[in-house]
Protein backbone atom coordinates (compact mmCIF):
# COMPACT_ATOMS: atom_id res chain seq x y z
CA UNK A 1 0.00 0.00 0.00
CA UNK A 2 1.33 3.43 -1.00
CA UNK A 3 0.54 6.08 1.63
CA UNK A 4 1.11 9.81 1.83
CA UNK A 5 1.29 11.24 5.34
CA UNK A 6 0.60 14.99 5.61
CA UNK A 7 1.72 16.26 9.01
CA UNK A 8 4.69 17.62 10.99
CA UNK A 9 7.65 15.30 11.46
CA UNK A 10 7.58 16.00 15.19
CA UNK A 11 5.80 15.22 18.48
CA UNK A 12 2.80 12.83 18.27
CA UNK A 13 2.48 13.39 14.53
CA UNK A 14 5.91 11.83 14.11
CA UNK A 15 4.77 8.77 16.08
CA UNK A 16 1.92 8.26 13.61
CA UNK A 17 4.25 8.57 10.63
CA UNK A 18 6.79 6.14 12.11
CA UNK A 19 4.03 3.64 12.86
CA UNK A 20 2.54 3.88 9.36
CA UNK A 21 5.98 3.32 7.85
CA UNK A 22 6.59 0.34 10.12
CA UNK A 23 3.31 -1.34 9.08
CA UNK A 24 2.97 -0.36 5.41
CA UNK A 25 6.61 0.45 4.39
CA UNK A 26 5.84 2.71 1.39
CA UNK A 27 4.97 5.93 3.20
CA UNK A 28 5.93 9.43 2.05
CA UNK A 29 5.77 12.50 4.26
CA UNK A 30 4.89 16.12 3.51
CA UNK A 31 5.16 18.64 6.34
CA UNK A 32 2.79 21.40 5.25
CA UNK A 33 4.25 23.82 7.78
CA UNK A 34 7.44 23.90 5.70
CA UNK A 35 5.42 26.10 3.32
CA UNK A 36 5.60 28.96 5.83
CA UNK A 37 8.52 31.09 4.64
CA UNK A 38 8.64 33.28 7.75
CA UNK A 39 7.94 30.24 9.90
CA UNK A 40 7.01 31.44 13.42
CA UNK A 41 5.78 34.86 12.29
CA UNK A 42 3.64 33.35 9.52
CA UNK A 43 2.30 30.68 11.86
CA UNK A 44 1.25 33.32 14.39
CA UNK A 45 -0.63 35.19 11.65
CA UNK A 46 -2.20 31.87 10.57
CA UNK A 47 -3.41 31.14 14.11
CA UNK A 48 -4.38 34.61 15.34
CA UNK A 49 -5.31 36.80 12.35
CA UNK A 50 -6.28 34.76 9.28
CA UNK A 51 -5.55 31.19 8.19
CA UNK A 52 -7.36 31.51 4.85
CA UNK A 53 -4.88 33.98 3.33
CA UNK A 54 -2.24 31.23 3.38
CA UNK A 55 -4.35 28.75 1.36
CA UNK A 56 -2.74 29.41 -2.09
CA UNK A 57 0.77 29.10 -0.63
CA UNK A 58 -0.04 25.87 1.24
CA UNK A 59 -1.88 24.37 -1.75
CA UNK A 60 1.01 25.05 -4.14
CA UNK A 61 3.55 23.67 -1.68
CA UNK A 62 1.72 20.40 -0.90
CA UNK A 63 0.47 19.68 -4.44
CA UNK A 64 3.92 20.50 -5.82
CA UNK A 65 5.39 17.71 -3.69
CA UNK A 66 3.04 15.02 -5.02
CA UNK A 67 4.12 13.19 -8.18
CA UNK A 68 2.25 9.86 -7.95
CA UNK A 69 -1.08 8.28 -7.07
CA UNK A 70 -1.62 6.92 -3.54
CA UNK A 71 -3.85 4.25 -2.03
CA UNK A 72 -4.30 6.44 1.05
CA UNK A 73 -3.59 9.98 2.15
CA UNK A 74 -3.37 10.20 5.94
CA UNK A 75 -3.81 13.78 7.20
CA UNK A 76 -2.63 14.78 10.66
CA UNK A 77 -2.25 18.57 10.39
CA UNK A 78 -5.78 19.10 9.10
CA UNK A 79 -5.82 22.81 9.87
CA UNK A 80 -3.76 23.33 6.68
CA UNK A 81 -6.18 21.52 4.38
CA UNK A 82 -8.79 23.82 2.88
CA UNK A 83 -11.66 22.79 0.61
CA UNK A 84 -9.85 23.55 -2.65
CA UNK A 85 -6.82 21.53 -1.56
CA UNK A 86 -8.74 18.46 -0.42
CA UNK A 87 -10.68 18.35 -3.70
CA UNK A 88 -7.35 18.23 -5.53
CA UNK A 89 -5.89 15.70 -3.09
CA UNK A 90 -8.83 13.34 -3.69
CA UNK A 91 -7.77 13.13 -7.35
CA UNK A 92 -4.46 11.71 -6.20
CA UNK A 93 -5.66 8.94 -3.88
CA UNK A 94 -8.26 6.21 -3.39
CA UNK A 95 -9.07 7.31 0.18
CA UNK A 96 -8.26 10.23 2.43
CA UNK A 97 -8.53 10.12 6.23
CA UNK A 98 -8.10 12.85 8.84
CA UNK A 99 -6.80 11.99 12.32
CA UNK A 100 -8.15 14.95 14.31
CA UNK A 101 -6.74 14.78 17.83
CA UNK A 102 -7.69 18.40 18.58
CA UNK A 103 -10.97 20.33 18.57
CA UNK A 104 -11.66 22.39 15.43
CA UNK A 105 -15.13 23.36 16.67
CA UNK A 106 -14.15 25.76 19.47
CA UNK A 107 -12.69 29.27 19.38
CA UNK A 108 -9.79 28.63 21.77
CA UNK A 109 -7.25 28.57 18.92
CA UNK A 110 -8.54 31.77 17.29
CA UNK A 111 -8.25 31.44 13.46
CA UNK A 112 -6.40 28.11 13.35
CA UNK A 113 -9.33 26.02 12.07
CA UNK A 114 -11.13 28.51 9.80
CA UNK A 115 -9.42 27.29 6.62
CA UNK A 116 -10.10 23.62 7.29
CA UNK A 117 -13.76 23.55 8.33
CA UNK A 118 -15.01 23.54 4.74
CA UNK A 119 -12.90 20.49 3.90
CA UNK A 120 -14.31 18.19 6.60
CA UNK A 121 -17.22 16.93 4.46
CA UNK A 122 -14.80 15.64 1.81
CA UNK A 123 -12.88 13.16 4.00
CA UNK A 124 -13.67 9.46 3.71
CA UNK A 125 -13.20 9.20 7.48
CA UNK A 126 -12.52 11.64 10.32
CA UNK A 127 -11.01 10.24 13.53
CA UNK A 128 -11.69 11.84 16.93
CA UNK A 129 -10.59 11.21 20.54
CA UNK A 130 -13.42 13.00 22.30
CA UNK A 131 -17.17 12.35 22.11
CA UNK A 132 -17.77 16.11 22.26
CA UNK A 133 -16.57 16.43 18.63
CA UNK A 134 -19.21 14.16 17.08
CA UNK A 135 -22.29 16.39 17.19
CA UNK A 136 -20.64 19.59 15.87
CA UNK A 137 -18.83 17.62 13.15
CA UNK A 138 -22.18 16.72 11.61
CA UNK A 139 -22.95 20.42 11.12
CA UNK A 140 -19.92 20.58 8.84
CA UNK A 141 -21.00 17.57 6.81
CA UNK A 142 -18.74 14.86 8.24
CA UNK A 143 -20.20 11.65 6.83
CA UNK A 144 -18.12 8.99 8.59
CA UNK A 145 -16.30 9.27 11.88
CA UNK A 146 -14.41 6.92 14.16
CA UNK A 147 -13.94 7.48 17.89
CA UNK A 148 -10.66 6.09 19.23
CA UNK A 149 -8.70 6.46 22.45
CA UNK A 150 -5.53 8.58 22.40
CA UNK A 151 -2.51 6.43 21.58
CA UNK A 152 0.94 5.82 23.00
CA UNK A 153 4.18 4.76 21.34
CA UNK A 154 5.34 1.41 22.73
CA UNK A 155 9.09 2.08 22.62
CA UNK A 156 8.76 5.64 23.93
CA UNK A 157 5.93 5.71 26.48
CA UNK A 158 7.08 2.77 28.59
CA UNK A 159 8.92 2.07 31.86
CA UNK A 160 12.40 3.58 31.52
CA UNK A 161 15.63 1.67 32.07
CA UNK A 162 17.85 4.23 33.76
CA UNK A 163 20.98 4.04 35.94
CA UNK A 164 20.43 5.06 39.57
CA UNK A 165 22.35 8.35 39.24
CA UNK A 166 20.24 9.40 36.23
CA UNK A 167 17.01 8.38 37.90
CA UNK A 168 17.85 10.61 40.89
CA UNK A 169 18.28 13.51 38.46
CA UNK A 170 14.70 13.20 37.23
CA UNK A 171 12.87 12.25 40.42
CA UNK A 172 9.93 14.33 41.68
CA UNK A 173 7.19 13.71 44.21
CA UNK A 174 4.43 15.00 41.91
CA UNK A 175 4.76 16.23 38.34
CA UNK A 176 2.63 18.00 35.77
CA UNK A 177 3.69 18.36 32.13
CA UNK A 178 1.53 20.60 30.00
CA UNK A 179 0.90 23.98 28.41
CA UNK A 180 -0.33 26.86 30.55
CA UNK A 181 -4.04 27.63 30.60
CA UNK A 182 -5.66 30.25 32.84
CA UNK A 183 -7.56 27.67 34.91
CA UNK A 184 -4.39 25.59 35.30
CA UNK A 185 -2.58 28.57 36.78
CA UNK A 186 -5.36 28.98 39.37
CA UNK A 187 -5.34 25.22 40.09
CA UNK A 188 -1.61 24.93 40.72
CA UNK A 189 -1.32 28.12 42.75
CA UNK A 190 -3.95 26.71 45.11
CA UNK A 191 -2.41 23.24 45.32
CA UNK A 192 1.03 24.69 46.05
CA UNK A 193 -0.44 26.91 48.77
CA UNK A 194 -2.00 23.78 50.29
CA UNK A 195 1.51 22.36 50.54
CA UNK A 196 1.92 19.85 47.69
CA UNK A 197 5.49 19.31 46.52
CA UNK A 198 5.09 19.61 42.74
CA UNK A 199 7.19 20.37 39.66
CA UNK A 200 5.58 21.81 36.51
CA UNK A 201 7.06 21.54 33.01
CA UNK A 202 5.68 23.21 29.91
CA UNK A 203 5.26 26.31 27.78
CA UNK A 204 3.36 29.56 28.29
CA UNK A 205 3.47 29.63 32.10
CA UNK A 206 5.17 33.03 32.11
CA UNK A 207 1.78 34.45 30.99
CA UNK A 208 0.15 33.59 34.32
CA UNK A 209 -0.73 36.57 36.51
CA UNK A 210 0.78 34.71 39.48
CA UNK A 211 3.96 33.69 37.67
CA UNK A 212 6.20 35.43 40.21
CA UNK A 213 4.77 33.04 42.81
CA UNK A 214 4.73 29.97 40.55
CA UNK A 215 8.06 30.32 38.74
CA UNK A 216 10.18 28.50 41.35
CA UNK A 217 8.03 25.40 40.72
CA UNK A 218 8.16 25.64 36.92
CA UNK A 219 10.62 24.60 34.22
CA UNK A 220 9.66 26.48 31.06
CA UNK A 221 9.91 24.97 27.59
CA UNK A 222 8.55 22.16 25.47
CA UNK A 223 9.44 18.72 26.83
CA UNK A 224 10.51 16.24 24.15
CA UNK A 225 11.13 12.50 24.26
CA UNK A 226 12.92 10.74 25.82
CA UNK A 227 13.08 13.44 28.54
CA UNK A 228 9.25 13.48 28.73
CA UNK A 229 8.95 9.76 29.53
CA UNK A 230 11.89 9.82 31.92
CA UNK A 231 10.39 12.66 33.94
CA UNK A 232 7.04 10.92 34.29
CA UNK A 233 8.55 7.50 35.05
CA UNK A 234 10.83 8.87 37.78
CA UNK A 235 8.00 10.77 39.49
CA UNK A 236 5.81 9.17 42.14
CA UNK A 237 2.58 10.76 40.83
CA UNK A 238 1.75 12.48 37.53
CA UNK A 239 -1.23 14.85 37.42
CA UNK A 240 -3.36 14.80 34.28
CA UNK A 241 -5.66 17.74 33.49
CA UNK A 242 -7.97 17.75 30.49
CA UNK A 243 -8.27 20.99 28.56
CA UNK A 244 -11.37 22.99 29.52
CA UNK A 245 -11.22 25.35 26.53
CA UNK A 246 -10.96 22.37 24.20
CA UNK A 247 -13.95 20.61 25.83
CA UNK A 248 -11.80 17.52 26.38
CA UNK A 249 -12.79 14.69 28.68
CA UNK A 250 -9.68 12.70 27.80
CA UNK A 251 -6.21 13.65 26.60
CA UNK A 252 -3.09 11.86 25.37
CA UNK A 253 -1.60 12.15 28.89
CA UNK A 254 -4.54 10.00 30.09
CA UNK A 255 -2.96 7.10 28.20
CA UNK A 256 0.73 7.98 28.16
CA UNK A 257 1.13 8.30 31.96
CA UNK A 258 -0.16 4.77 32.76
CA UNK A 259 1.71 3.39 29.73
CA UNK A 260 4.96 4.80 31.15
CA UNK A 261 4.17 3.10 34.46
CA UNK A 262 3.44 5.99 36.83
CA UNK A 263 0.33 6.54 38.92
CA UNK A 264 -2.03 8.98 37.22
CA UNK A 265 -4.07 11.43 39.26
CA UNK A 266 -6.59 12.96 36.84
CA UNK A 267 -9.67 15.14 36.94
CA UNK A 268 -12.82 13.03 37.09
CA UNK A 269 -14.47 12.88 33.67
CA UNK A 270 -16.94 10.49 32.06
CA UNK A 271 -14.22 9.16 29.74
CA UNK A 272 -11.70 8.60 32.56
CA UNK A 273 -14.31 6.79 34.67
CA UNK A 274 -15.29 4.62 31.72
CA UNK A 275 -11.71 3.54 30.98
CA UNK A 276 -10.15 3.14 34.43
CA UNK A 277 -11.40 1.59 37.65
CA UNK A 278 -11.20 4.45 40.13
CA UNK A 279 -8.68 4.02 42.99
CA UNK A 280 -7.56 0.73 41.45
CA UNK A 281 -6.08 1.69 38.06
CA UNK A 282 -5.99 5.49 38.43
CA UNK A 283 -6.98 8.18 40.93
CA UNK A 284 -9.52 10.91 40.16
CA UNK A 285 -10.47 14.21 41.76
CA UNK A 286 -13.33 16.70 41.44
CA UNK A 287 -11.47 19.78 42.68
CA UNK A 288 -8.08 21.05 43.80
CA UNK A 289 -8.65 20.21 47.49
CA UNK A 290 -9.50 16.62 46.66
CA UNK A 291 -6.46 16.37 44.39
CA UNK A 292 -4.19 17.61 47.18
CA UNK A 293 -5.62 15.20 49.76
CA UNK A 294 -5.37 12.17 47.46
CA UNK A 295 -1.83 12.97 46.31
CA UNK A 296 -0.68 13.65 49.86
CA UNK A 297 -2.11 10.35 51.08
CA UNK A 298 -0.62 8.34 48.22
CA UNK A 299 2.84 9.86 48.72
CA UNK A 300 2.92 8.25 52.16
CA UNK A 301 1.65 4.87 50.91
CA UNK A 302 4.29 3.51 48.53
CA UNK A 303 2.73 0.05 48.29
CA UNK A 304 -0.70 1.32 47.21
CA UNK A 305 0.80 3.86 44.85
CA UNK A 306 2.87 1.26 43.04
CA UNK A 307 -0.06 -1.16 42.88
CA UNK A 308 -2.33 1.40 41.21
CA UNK A 309 0.44 2.39 38.79
CA UNK A 310 0.99 -1.26 37.84
CA UNK A 311 -2.71 -1.98 37.26
CA UNK A 312 -3.09 1.24 35.24
CA UNK A 313 -0.16 0.15 33.09
CA UNK A 314 -1.73 -3.27 32.51
CA UNK A 315 -5.08 -1.69 31.61
CA UNK A 316 -3.56 0.52 28.90
CA UNK A 317 -0.99 -1.88 27.45
CA UNK A 318 -2.63 -5.31 27.82
CA UNK A 319 -6.39 -4.71 27.92
CA UNK A 320 -7.17 -1.51 26.01
CA UNK A 321 -4.18 -1.99 23.66
CA UNK A 322 -4.28 1.62 22.56
CA UNK A 323 -0.77 1.77 21.11
CA UNK A 324 -0.31 3.60 17.81
CA UNK A 325 0.19 0.41 15.81
CA UNK A 326 -3.09 -1.16 16.95
CA UNK A 327 -5.08 2.08 16.56
CA UNK A 328 -3.70 2.97 13.12
CA UNK A 329 -4.47 -0.53 11.78
CA UNK A 330 -8.03 -0.03 13.03
CA UNK A 331 -8.26 3.37 11.32
CA UNK A 332 -7.00 2.07 7.97
CA UNK A 333 -9.33 -0.92 8.11
CA UNK A 334 -12.31 1.34 8.85
CA UNK A 335 -11.33 3.74 6.05
CA UNK A 336 -11.44 1.00 3.43
CA UNK A 337 -14.48 -0.82 4.83
CA UNK A 338 -17.76 -0.46 2.94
Amino acid sequence: MNILFIGPNSISSKHKFITLKKIYKNVDLIDGYKAFVLNKVSQKIFWHISSKIFAPMINNFILGKINKFYDLIFVDSGELIGEELIINLKKKTKKIVYYCNDNPFVTRDKQRWKLSLGSLKHYDLVVFHNQSRIKPSKKYGVKRHLLVLPSYQKKVHCPQKLPVNLKKKYIHEVIFIGTWEKERGVFFKKIIELGLNIKIYGTGWEKDKNYSFLKQYIKLGHIKDPFYSRLIYCSKIAICLTNVGNRDNITKRSIEIPAIGTLMCANKTAAHKKIFVENKEAVFFNNVNECYKKCNKLLSDSKKRKRIAKLGHIKVTKILKTDFETVIKKIVKKTFSK
